[in-house]
């Protein structure tokens, strides 16, 4: 009987051994396929802060450039550029994120210390940007659907004036609203102003030939008369002038009052669609802005959202221009222009979330002001980590959930280097993307902003056993001392009635 009771306390204990063996043996294992990945970073997307969305035109200030991540330093030394090269720029003015971050005029490429124009003007000639306003009004008319749709044609609209007598009548009936917005409708040049003023919708029927058949693929010829038509749509549609129609759905609720603004037309009352507006430079950022949105503003669709996306993307181009709905879409840091003879310039940057506005008397891009002065950004210009990330418990089993957050002026992304066992999102929110098991996973988390200054922090989330704080999964020490502690009575037991059998 002693050495059958040996025998079995032998057995649990060689049994309890070879348990803590495979214990740990699954830890081993678990700790190098799950701890550490050597993924690259994955990148979210660009979360940028708060859009300002400025009211009246009067109550838009100006910040210092460096609280949106610009270089007021460079935008100093543009003016110096251009004074020393005696551009004849007359305005510039530099918006990001809604914010106001220059608004200059100049008189003989110089510095004026007012907030006007030469001359105590406050508005200028827009010249053809006049045409990007008329785009914009065609997706409010589509918004409140004062129009259906794109398709329709030249001769729905004025079916009520149409002559057999029109120059090329029968292609021009069919002439849709898109061909007429992506210069692909076939109309000339105009060859005499003087009979535009008369009757701008006439003049453009009546006299005008057509290049090309309307819609021909491949076809580009820019024309103001065209455009002009598509103001004269917007009058018989809604039963007001294109500048009634734009005061009551686009300027008011942009915050632009009537001194802002003036618009030419014709002795029928047509306001020119192809040129003839002139504005601020505060209107030509909030089109801008308007523009970079999609067609809203401050949480209202003012204009369609997928017209707007439409319209600032390509819709023709051949080896010389790249075109939307009277849009160009070539300009610089992969953004769009609304251009104006003379040096009339609204640039719209999407990806930085900058507008920049330029009047003048010049034949100057100014492309070259934007890449070397204005898209400049301050240096040593890292996100701040609201709060530094910290070492994180989970108990196996669990879901994890962490939420860090950084701050920059330009927007901050984030990334981590486990990409296999953890997600981050575009918040800074992290979880786990598989199941955790007991071990110590290091995580380094990255912020930056778009221009790849960061700050990176690395914590170690700990994961602990469901059962005990040991760090085996599977198995729990103090049950085996209570095992090992129940049978060693157990044996001592027996073995002592054992012996008083004896």
């Amino acid at each position: 009987m002693k050495n059958k009771l040996e025998k079995l306390l032998f057995t649990c204990i060689i049994s309890l051994v070879l348990i803590s063996s495979f214990s740990l043996a699954s830890l081993s294992m678990r700790g190098i396929s799950e701890s550490v990945d050597s993924t690259p970073f994955s990148v979210s997307n660009l979360s940028t802060q708060d859009i300002f969305w400025p009211s009246n035109s009067s109550d838009w200030t100006e910040v210092a450039p460096e609280t949106q991540g610009l270089d007021s330093d460079k935008i100093s030394e543009m003016f110096e550029f251009i004074e020393d090269g005696s551009h004849d720029i007359h305005s510039v003015i530099i918006v990001r994120n809604g914010y106001l971050l220059t608004e200059e005029y100049l008189y003989n490429s110089t510095l004026l210390n007012t907030k006007s124009y030469f001359g105590g003007e406050k508005i200028h000639m827009q010249q053809s940007t006049t045409k990007s306003l008329i785009s914009i009004l065609i997706g409010i008319a589509l918004q409140e659907g004062f129009l259906d749709n794109l398709n329709q044609t030249l001769y729905e609209f004025f079916v009520n004036i149409w002559d057999s007598n029109f120059t090329d009548s029968e292609l021009k009936k069919n002439i849709t609203i898109e061909q007429l917005l992506t210069m692909n409708s076939g109309f000339g040049e105009s060859p005499s102003y003087f009979l535009i003023s008369a009757d701008s919708i006439k003049f453009a029927l009546q006299l005008i030939s057509l290049e090309f058949t309307p819609g021909e693929a491949g076809e580009y010829l820019y024309s103001n008369d065209g455009v002009n038509l598509l103001s004269g749509i917007i009058t018989n549609v809604t039963g007001k002038s294109t500048e009634e129609f734009a005061q009551e759905y686009l300027f008011t609720p942009l915050g632009i009052s009537e001194d802002e603004y003036y618009w030419w037309h014709d002795d029928k009352g047509i306001s020119y669609g192809g040129y003839g507006f002139d504005c601020s430079p505060k209107v030509q950022a909030k089109l801008g802005i308007l523009s970079l949105n999609n067609g809203t503003w401050n949480g209202t669709q003012i204009a369609n959202k997928d017209y707007m996306k439409d319209a600032t993307t390509t819709q023709i181009s051949t080896p010389w221009v790249n075109y939307g709905y009277l849009f160009w879409t070539n300009g610089p840091f992969e953004g769009y222009m609304m251009i104006g003879a003379g040096g009339q310039f609204i640039y719209v940057i999407p990806k930085y979330n900058i507008t920049v506005g330029f009047t003048g008397d010049n034949e100057m891009s100014y492309d070259f002001l934007l890449r070397n002065f204005i898209v400049q950004f301050a240096e040593d210009n890292a996100p701040d980590w609201d709060q530094i990330p910290e070492d994180q418990l989970v108990r196996e089993g669990d879901s994890f959930f962490y939420d860090v957050n950084a701050s920059d002026t330009s927007g901050v992304e984030f990334s981590i280097n486990d990409t296999v066992n953890f997600n981050i999102t575009s918040e800074g929110i992290i979880t786990n993307s598989t199941s955790l098991f007991v071990a110590v996973y290091p995580l380094e988390i990255r912020s930056y902003n778009p221009f790849n200054n960061s700050i990176t922090a690395t914590i170690n989330i700990r994961v602990e056993s469901i059962s005990s704080s040991n760090g085996i999964p599977g198995f729990d020490f103090n049950m085996i001392l209570i095992m090992i502690l129940c049978t060693s009575v157990v044996l001592i037991s027996r073995r002592k009635k054992d012996s008083k059998n004896q």
